[in-house]
């Protein structure tokens, strides 16, 4: 079974959701209390992984709590109440508890008749359910029957039998990070050695105190006089490492324990062994057992699937006296103790290692509760968490997955292939607690920029790959149609768009799409890959023109970025003559769209309702120009009007949720049309981050050889110049362009005998260093591309050319005398 919903009302900062009882038409059994109407605040809850946002005191964490104590029915206090409930108060009579309460879907057969069981039901043909505690003690569940609901009230025992059988939350505690170092004692009794064993501050205390120690106690005579001095100096070895120590150290050594033991499957009896052999100084069976230990980690860990940032990431663990450190290790091949590197590193392996560690094995799941893991990792370091997130929620061999419920103030940490997973909660007005906001994806992604705040907000929606397009319209069907076909195909990358590393840009309007451009490319020297979709129209067309020849705009893009829709499709069969974005709506898609707008409209603003018809939509849309327009055309004739964003965020509904079969036709067709959209996007998109990463190496290169010749003006050594080069080489990616310039410096160190003789100088030196400066240019003389060099680099791209070596000179032997002679 799976969590499908949460439910709040007089909790924390839920009060009841006042919206739904002004809709006399939606009325539940369950949200009666006290014979009035009092419909609980719920939030749905996605199956694999839901995303908690929202602005602070917007009642995030709370939500968190209510899940947990509506499943566990612990700590549900009097003191939890709503404050602006109608129900706070001491008017006698008055008092009520907070009411929390989940709902249940996905239940197996055996699930059901189980819980049937339980309650004593006449019938077991479900697949969910729900549960509420209205009082501590008193747990109903609501089970469906036909189209009824049923009650029923479950005691403590019942309780209990439910309990073993309904999934369990856990939380990753986010103040607990991966110990510096774990002492031995630590390691193999776990808990019970901190009552045995002291501090490490309390060991360096004493380590300190030693000269003062000799000199107190060099006279036997003077010992009762200096007893208290010394006492004083042997307080941290009489005082127990439990009481040296706080909860939250504790907590982090043993996760490390943990982290040895159970993740990393070591045998703590050849822990034993180790720690035995460095006491009796068994240097070479210590070193043997750590090299094993160490490797056994790498098996078990496998860092390198979660934190990309570095593929040749790795924990390891050294011996330092009496405890293991752990180390890291780089691309570099440096080996790093956890102080040398970010407090951001420790926490991210604490979360990896916590949510690893606490897996179910068994058929029984779990739920994954965790309160703003943001807070000590980077926006890299977030997206790797996310991975972790997703890795978990997935379905392992021989394992269950686990269903994550995540609350974040980072826009790092939204998942924007899957909108459909966020929740976003605000703060309502006076008496109106929290409120969830619906369809916040739909809208331009505000409700969340409005929930992170501007600033922030504006960071996740410019980003690393920009895709510039007119206005707000374009970006809700672009995400829209990604979304769906990511869901449909999810392993064919080119047909869809990763939103997480793409962002769709609305500028506004056409004219705006340069401005935009220079916003995101015109200033300083990091130019993030940029692709444009303009649409075909007259105005359309006439930006595109002026971004190509325009002698500012054309230096920040190249041609082949700057795409339109008219030519995205020409020549491929079905594409229809578009001029813009909605022109690849079918017919019969546009016209439930525009049903679903006039439906979306009608809940708020009196009028007329529009009335048309599919063949009205059909016959304007035959006489040609944008879509929008011939839709109006049919809607005008009954008073109404249908804006572009009103309609994109139809289509995203439309798509989101299951479409009649009716629609099946028209939605393949316009999936299909926006694939060859897609794919032409990702191969500008690719372009474009080939022409930043050679611009990074480019820099990268060139920073390096400009510093080297500073320092090494007129001569260096092999050894080095054979440095410089590593460094290089250590800091280039996985690309062709990298390498390109590993296949010069290569040449480089044959040309020059870099790996001879460390000491013996560079020689022709000059060569060398038109050669250093001559590898940016690699992959262009590469892939045969004009380069603008100067006679510098046109000395270099001699020095990187592949010497052969050549036959020295010998004495001359004179010519044999012919018989003339």
């Amino acid at each position: 079974m799976k969590l499908s919903t949460a439910y709040a009302r007089f909790y924390k900062s839920f009060n009841f959701d006042q919206v739904r009882k002004l809709n006399a038409k939606e009325k539940l059994p369950w949200d009666e209390f006290r014979g009035q109407n009092f419909p609980y605040i719920r939030v749905p809850l996605d199956p694999k992984i839901t995303t908690i946002v929202g602005a602070n005191e917007s009642g995030k964490s709370h939500l968190l709590d209510a899940i947990k104590k509506a499943i566990t029915g612990k700590d549900i206090k009097d003191r939890d109440h709503c404050r602006y409930s109608p129900f706070f108060g001491v008017a006698q009579g008055q008092r009520c508890p907070p009411h929390v309460g989940v709902g249940w879907d996905k239940l197996s057969d055996d699930e059901a008749k189980e819980i049937a069981a339980i309650v004593g039901a006449s019938f077991d043909r479900f697949d969910r359910f729900l549960m509420f505690r209205e009082e501590p003690d008193i747990l109903k569940l609501w089970l469906p029957h036909g189209k009824e609901w049923e009650s029923f009230d479950l005691g403590a025992s019942a309780q209990d039998r439910l309990a073993a059988i309904l999934p369990q939350p856990f939380e990753i505690k986010p103040d607990v990070a991966i110990p510096n170092a774990i002492p031995f004692a630590y390691i193999l009794d776990g808990s019970a050695a901190s009552l045995a064993d002291v501090s490490r501050n309390a060991a360096r205390q004493l380590l300190d105190s030693v000269p003062v120690l000799r000199r107190l106690a060099a006279d036997p005579s003077q010992i009762t006089a200096n007893a208290q001095s010394l006492n004083e100096l042997l307080q941290p070895a009489l005082q127990k490492s439990v009481d040296a120590l706080t909860e939250n150290e504790l907590a982090s050594l043993d996760l490390g324990r943990r982290l040895l033991i159970e993740l990393g499957k070591i045998d703590p009896d050849r822990l034993k062994d180790l720690a035995r052999a460095v006491d009796e100084s068994d240097d070479g069976y210590a070193s043997g057992l750590l090299r094993k230990a160490n490797e056994q980690l790498d098996r078990q860990l496998n860092l390198q699937r979660y934190w990309v940032q570095d593929r040749d990431f790795g924990l390891r663990v050294v011996i330092r006296h009496r405890e293991l450190a752990f180390t890291i290790t780089d691309r570099t091949g440096s080996e790093y103790m956890f102080s040398e590197r970010s407090s951001g590193l420790r926490y991210f392996l604490s979360y990896l290692i916590q949510a690893q560690v606490d897996r179910p094995v068994a058929s029984r799941e779990t739920i994954l509760l965790m309160d703003e893991p943001d807070t000590f990792l980077s926006a890299e370091a977030q997206q790797d968490l996310m991975r972790v997130f997703r890795d978990l929620a997935d379905p392992v061999k021989d394992r269950e997955p686990i269903q994550v419920i995540y609350v974040t103030h980072s826009p790092f940490l939204l998942d924007k292939n899957h909108g459909e997973r966020i929740r976003v909660l605000e703060k309502g007005t006076i008496s109106d607690g929290t409120r969830v906001v619906p369809t916040a994806t739909q809208n331009h992604y505000e409700p969340l920029r409005s929930a992170f705040g501007a600033f922030v907000g504006e960071t996740a929606f410019v980003g690393a790959v920009n895709v510039l397009v007119e206005g707000p319209s374009d970006q809700i069907i672009l995400a829209a149609a990604a979304t769906a076909i990511r869901k449909l195909s999810p392993l064919i990358e080119e047909d869809s768009l990763d939103l997480n590393r793409i962002v769709i840009v609305p500028s506004g309007s056409a004219g705006e799409v340069p401005h935009t451009l220079f916003r995101i490319r015109g200033q300083g020297a990091d130019k993030p890959p940029t692709v444009i979709l303009l649409d075909a129209d007259a105005k359309g067309l006439e930006v595109k023109k002026l971004l190509l020849t325009d002698a500012m705009l054309k230096n920040n893009i190249s041609s082949e970025l700057v795409l339109d829709l008219a030519s995205v499709g020409g020549g491929i069969d079905g594409w229809p003559a578009v001029l813009e974005i909605e022109d690849v709506v079918p017919a019969g898609l546009a016209h439930a769209a525009v049903a679903s707008y006039v439906e979306e409209v009608m809940k708020f603003r009196e009028g007329v309702r529009p009335e048309f018809s599919l063949a009205a939509i059909q016959a304007a849309i035959g006489k040609g120009g944008p879509l929008i327009d011939a839709i109006n055309g049919v809607v005008a004739k009954s008073g109404g009007k249908i804006e572009k964003v009103g309609f994109a965020q139809a289509i995203a509904r439309i798509l989101e949720h299951e479409a009649p079969a009716s629609l099946a036709g028209d939605l393949t067709l316009f999936l299909d049309r926006m694939r060859i959209l897609f794919r032409a996007v990702n191969k500008a998109r690719h372009q474009a981050e080939r022409e930043a990463g050679t611009r990074r190496l480019d820099t990268l290169v060139e920073q390096r050889a400009r510093l080297f010749k500073m320092d090494h003006p007129t001569h260096a050594r092999r050894e080095e110049c054979r440095i410089l080069l590593d460094e290089i080489e250590a800091n280039l990616n996985l690309s062709v362009e990298a390498d390109a310039i590993r296949n010069d410096i290569l040449t480089l160190r044959g040309r020059f005998e870099l790996d001879r003789e460390p000491a013996d100088p560079v020689e022709p030196y000059q060569d060398f260093l038109d050669g250093l400066a001559a590898l940016k240019h690699a992959y262009r003389r590469r892939a045969g591309q004009p380069e603008a060099v100067d006679a510098p680099a046109r000395k270099a791209s001699e020095a990187t050319k592949v010497m052969r070596p050549t036959k020295k000179p010998g004495p001359r032997k004179a010519k044999p005398a012919s018989s003339k002679d």
